[in-house]
C-alpha cells in the first residue's frame, strides 16, 4: 500500500472541530466537577445539630389559636425525632404546653408544623419555644 493510499483511508478518522469542542467542554465540566467535589471534601466539618425553634399566630376559620412553628437545623448533621415544646404563660394562670414532634431534621434546613392551644396566644403574657430533645441518627 502507498502512503498515499493510506492517508486517505485514514483521512476519514480525523476528528473535526466539533467533535474536538464536545471533548473539551465534556473534560472541562468533569474536572470541575471533580474539583468542586474534593473542594466540598476538604472543606466539611462534621458538627452537631444546631436545632431551634420559632413561632408566629396562625389563625385560620377552624383552628383561631394556632401557631405556625418553623423548626431550624443549623448544624452539620441530622437531627432526628425533634420534640419541640411551646408554653403559654397568661396571667399568673397554669401554663398551657403543646408540643410537636418533627420526625426529621436534616442539616442546614427548615421544617414546618403547627400547634394549636385551648385559650388564645395573643392574650397571654408570653409565648415560650424550646427544643426538649433530638437524637443523631
Amino acid at each position: 500500500m502507498s502512503k498515499e493510499k493510506r492517508q486517505e483511508e485514514h483521512k476519514d478518522d480525523r476528528k473535526n472541530w466539533l467533535e474536538w469542542l464536545v471533548f473539551g467542554l465534556s473534560l472541562a465540566m468533569l474536572l470541575g466537577i471533580l474539583g468542586y467535589l474534593t473542594y466540598q471534601t476538604v472543606i466539611y466539618k462534621n458538627t452537631d445539630p444546631e436545632v431551634y425553634a420559632k413561632g408566629v399566630p396562625d389563625p385560620s376559620e377552624l383552628a383561631p389559636n394556632r401557631y405556625k412553628v418553623t423548626v431550624y437545623n443549623k448544624g452539620g448533621t441530622t437531627a432526628e425525632a425533634v420534640i419541640v415544646e411551646f408554653t403559654l404563660y397568661s396571667q399568673g394562670q397554669e401554663p398551657e404546653v403543646s408540643e410537636l414532634t418533627i420526625p426529621f431534621s436534616p442539616k442546614e434546613s427548615e421544617r414546618e408544623g403547627w400547634v394549636i392551644f385551648r385559650s388564645s396566644p395573643a392574650t397571654a403574657d408570653s409565648v415560650v419555644a424550646r427544643i426538649v430533645s433530638y437524637k443523631k441518627p
